[in-house]
């Protein structure tokens, strides 16, 4: 099994973009080799894979266990074809687990982040949190960040390997006008995502860094900005609230002056 996993991740790694690639490789290097490496890849059975993901969900590691389901799945595909056997993976059984949902942080949750932020300007990640929360960025587009006059710009972090980068251009609203005295913009572009999260674990412990970008389209959808504008804001390629097809949407090139003008709906009290 290690030697087909090497193999396997040769192919992987000129295919997906870094961090997925990443992601594949540290489940293998915890999980798979650790316990099926020295098999013979013919002889691992649906049992001894359903033996061992039933192991993580009795100590609780139902999304590890779903996620090693799917990477197993995803490397027996390839080993059916290359020595005629037969997948382990067919029957394999897991309880439902259901991702947890993030939430819009409250009006009240955005003003204690402000007003940290403003009585403690020296704090590392500062900056970063409020680029997310008043751009709907991903914590990991950061090191692409551009403030312009009017915009910020960023290269969309959800771009497959091989295709051209996206550039996304998101206005600078009121609300991020509001607290542009406190942002460095420098330095938000230097955050690792373990600063950006301790930054905001000091002011709201229980919440996490990606619902910042579930508060910023929240807000915007809340001050009725235009559906497909938020969408092109947050790099989200479809979204069940909008009404008009995908064909239309790329059809469709919106003038910066438009932008701004729904971009100054984005102003509320807190």
């Amino acid at each position: 099994m290690k030697d087909f996993v090497e193999e396997w991740l040769k192919m992987k790694k000129i295919s997906v973009k870094a961090s997925t690639f990443k992601s594949y490789r540290l489940l293998i290097e915890s999980h798979v080799l650790p316990v099926f490496g020295d098999m013979r890849i013919n002889v691992i059975s649906r049992s001894d894979i359903q033996g061992y993901l039933n192991k993580l969900v009795e100590e609780g590691k139902n999304r590890t266990a779903n996620k090693l389901k799917q990477l197993l799945s995803a490397m027996f595909d390839v080993a059916i074809s290359d020595f005629d056997i037969k997948s382990p993976m067919e029957k394999i059984v897991l309880p439902h687990y259901e991702v947890k949902k993030g939430a819009a942080f409250t009006k009240e949750e955005e003003k204690q982040i402000i007003d940290f932020c403003r009585a403690n300007p020296h704090y590392a990640g500062n900056s970063g949190l409020l680029v997310l929360l008043y751009t709907g960025m991903r914590v990991g587009e950061l090191t692409s960040l551009v403030r312009t006059e009017k915009f910020i710009l960023c290269i969309s972090e959800k771009t497959r390997k091989g295709y051209a980068d996206v550039t996304r251009k998101i206005p600078i609203t009121p609300m991020l006008k509001k607290v542009l005295p406190l942002i460095d913009f420098e330095q938000a572009r230097k955050y690792s995502k373990y600063t950006i999260r301790d930054a905001l674990k000091r002011i709201l412990p229980d919440r996490h860094v990606h619902e910042l970008r579930y508060t910023f389209i929240t807000r915007a959808k809340e001050c009725y900005v235009s559906t497909e504008l938020v969408m092109l804001w947050d790099g989200h390629t479809y979204d069940m609230d909008c009404k008009s097809s995908r064909v239309d949407r790329g059809y469709t090139t919106y003038s910066d002056e438009f932008m701004l003008k729904e971009a100054e709906k984005i102003d509320y009290e807190l």
